[in-house]
């Protein structure tokens, strides 16, 4: 915040916006409702950090690209891609680095600025209702006090994901497509010829754990409700909802 905050476009600044998480760090920038013109210019030199990325992708598709007679189309890409990969995750990581550098540097110096910070009261009171609804998740879902019904829909749910992915790995469930294959040659135009016969059990078993797992979910958040709102110490009686 002491750093995002400054007025202008300092090294650090400009550091935290292309070197730090960039959702977290936007979001922190609007609550602050810091200048979007600033922001935006800060965050330019981002392009130095997604030019390698985009340069690299390209490399490595051209490698796979083949001539007529079989041989590579351009028999440089390999090792270049290897090598523009290898800067790019030394770029992605120097622009970590220095991000952390001025923020552990800011909170060195500037400590007693960053003590008198107070905790935004909005917030705070957000994060203590969602940690006593957490608490409250938990005692509710506990296996002893869960009742029949959510407990056959979480071991079914728990049943169906593990075979599905027991049936990816063991079993043949797609037709082999790579990211540069032809979806026209190799797929018949459809690209639901993809999966082979297992291939759709193996689908519809992950379907089905996510909504056994949706409805075990909202169950219990149904019941985590009830019991923040009657502010008892001790969990409801789950049969009563059934």
């Amino acid at each position: 915040r002491l750093e995002l905050g400054s007025g202008g476009l300092s090294v650090a600044k400009v550091a935290i916006l292309i070197g730090g998480p960039d959702w977290p760090t936007s979001v922190l920038c609007g609550i602050m409702r810091l200048s979007l013109f600033q922001i935006m210019l800060g965050t330019l030199p981002v392009l130095f950090l997604i030019l390698p990325t985009c340069l690299t992708g390209a490399l490595l598709y051209m490698a796979s690209l083949d001539n007529e007679h079989g041989n590579p189309e351009f028999p440089w890409a390999d090792t270049a891609s290897t090598l523009v990969f290898s800067a790019t995750a030394m770029v992605q990581l120097g622009a970590l680095l220095v991000a952390t550098y001025y923020i552990e540097r800011t909170a060195d110096t500037r400590a007693d600025e960053v003590g008198a910070i107070e905790d935004d009261k909005e917030v705070k009171e957000a994060d203590e209702k969602d940690e006593l609804m957490r608490k409250c998740y938990e005692t509710v879902t506990q296996w002893n006090v869960i009742p029949l019904w959510p407990k056959v829909a979480l071991i079914l749910s728990h049943v169906s994901i593990t075979t599905s992915c027991y049936m990816v790995q063991f079993g043949t469930c797609f037709v082999e497509h790579d990211l540069t294959d032809s979806i026209d040659e190799n797929l018949g135009g459809s690209v639901a010829n993809l999966f082979l016969p297992l291939g759709w059990v193996v689908i519809a078993l992950f379907i089905a754990s996510m909504i056994l797992l949706g409805i075990f979910s909202s169950w219990g958040t149904r019941q985590a409700k009830k019991l923040v709102e009657s502010g008892n110490a001790e969990p409801l009686d789950p049969q009563g909802d059934l």
